[in-house]
């Protein structure tokens, strides 16, 4: 519960009747243990048609819920939410090139923050939105929920409990057989172009990144092959799933291939290990997949996701050498722990905008890496 026992009131920007914030980020807060914690009381929209479905779908949820305030609807410009004086959190669930307009409004209004990975779409955004966000005092929450898979959190305990000893390598692969590829969909079309940060690096490689760093350390130095194979895209229709016959240039990356070291913290002294990594990214191939392997001085871990979905799988499945680790969690519980860490104040669990602005730092010495052929030195 959050520390005076009220439920936060929340709102949420670019909370429509459906897309990725009504299909995931929403229906937590309506269920055990989130709907004490949090009232949803206004969602704001780009146009008043989609701000009033929004309004209503969440009231009758909300109704459903034993929740009886009626969702206020705003539309346009993020301002008119953060000036709602009932509201104590605001969430923003909006396009990276968007993200940044927006979640200054809400810091300048004295807002605590929720907002969406990656945090604007550049380095240089997400360092305004941190440093704004600690000149106002605001407390803060970033979506990078892969912390809180059932895998994540237990490598963290054994690694706490001194159960791994020291950790000798890690290797993560990350292939996805959606998106910056030979085909995009015509509502993601903003993916293609880099100037957009929604690129592979900044939307798979800051997940994987932040989960490694919440996991293992942080990045001490690295060195990048980066490289893209699909340098134009064809449309697919959305709804349909066929071809538009339209073609778009696409500047991203499809391969990104990443080694260096990690100061990974082992034992109740928090002993500063040197540990080797490497991270490879890549898209447009045929099978998903999320496959992490850590070598340990009492065993190995590995983490292997069902290859339909890779990345996208909820529950991977950890092994500790070679037998499978019950992990405790039923279904996709990423989001509501997330939620449920932010209004426990738990805040070495969640992100917040500071380590946001840690992985954007990796990410844009990934880039510097590859381009200048040489190793980048982070701490």
């Amino acid at each position: 519960m959050a520390a005076n026992s009220q439920p936060i009131h929340l709102g949420f920007v670019g909370l429509s009747s459906k897309g990725w914030a009504a299909m995931m980020l929403a229906p937590p807060l309506f269920e055990q243990p989130l709907a004490p914690k949090y009232t949803l009381v206004a969602v704001s929209t780009t146009n008043p048609e989609s701000a009033q479905a929004s309004a209503e779908k969440y009231t009758q949820l909300g109704q459903a819920n034993n929740k009886n305030p009626a969702v206020r609807a705003y539309h346009g410009s993020a301002e008119h939410i953060t000036q709602d004086e009932d509201i104590d959190m605001v969430a923003v669930a909006i396009k990276p090139v968007y993200q940044k307009d927006a979640a200054m409004k809400v810091i300048e209004a004295g807002k605590d923050l929720f907002i969406e990975w990656p945090v604007g779409k550049n380095l240089s955004q997400t360092r305004e939105i941190c440093e704004a966000a600690k000149k106002q005092g605001i407390k803060t929450m970033v979506g990078c929920q892969a912390r809180f898979t059932g895998f994540a959190i237990k490598i963290r305990s054994m690694l706490a409990a001194e159960e791994l000893g020291k950790i000798y390598s890690s290797n993560l692969i990350v292939s996805f057989n959606r998106g910056w590829g030979p085909i995009v969909l015509d509502t993601f079309k903003h993916m293609a172009s880099a100037a957009n940060g929604a690129t592979l690096l900044d939307v798979g490689g800051g997940h994987a990144v932040d989960i490694l760093m919440h996991t293992l350390g942080p990045v001490a130095s690295l060195s990048a092959v980066v490289t893209n194979h699909h340098s134009t895209t064809a449309v697919i229709d959305s709804t349909t799933m066929k071809p538009t016959g339209e073609k778009i240039p696409q500047d991203g990356q499809s391969q990104v291939c990443v080694s260096g070291i990690l100061h990974t913290k082992v034992g109740k002294e928090a002993e500063v290990v040197q540990t080797p990594f490497s991270l490879h990214l890549q898209s447009g191939v045929k099978e998903g997949d999320f496959n992490w392997i850590i070598m340990c001085e009492k065993g190995t871990l590995r983490v292997q996701a069902d290859t339909k979905l890779g990345f996208f799988d909820p529950s991977p499945v950890l092994y500790w050498n070679g037998e499978k680790v019950e992990l405790g969690q039923k279904g996709d519980q990423r989001i509501a722990l997330a939620w449920e860490a932010f209004a426990d104040r738990r805040n070495s669990e969640y992100a917040e905008v500071d380590d946001a602005l840690r992985t954007k730092e990796v990410l844009d010495a990934v880039v510097r890496s590859s381009k200048e052929g040489r190793r980048i030195d982070l701490l």
